[in-house]
C-alpha cells in the first residue's frame, strides 16, 4: 500500500467523524503519528526503518510530520 492511496493527511478530519452512511471514519495516519510521538525513541526509529523498507514515501511523510513539532 503506498502513501499516495491514503492521502487526506493535510486538513484531515478529526480522528473520528461520522461519515455519510453513519459509519465512523478514522484518521489512521494521525493516530499512528500520535503513537510514534509518545513511543520510545529507539522503538520509533526501528519501526520507521522497517516501514521505509516497505513504503519509503509513508515513512518519509511520518518523519517529516514528527519533526515539525
Amino acid at each position: 500500500m503506498s502513501a499516495s492511496t491514503n492521502k487526506p493527511r493535510t486538513g484531515a478530519q478529526n480522528s473520528t467523524n461520522p461519515g455519510k452512511d453513519g459509519q465512523i471514519q478514522i484518521d489512521g495516519f494521525k493516530q499512528v503519528l500520535e503513537m510514534l510521538r509518545i513511543a520510545d525513541p529507539s522503538f520509533r526509529e526501528s519501526l520507521l526503518r522497517r516501514l521505509a523498507a516497505r513504503d519509503a514515501e509513508l515513512a518519509r511523510t511520518l518523519r517529516e510530520d514528527l519533526n515539525s513539532l
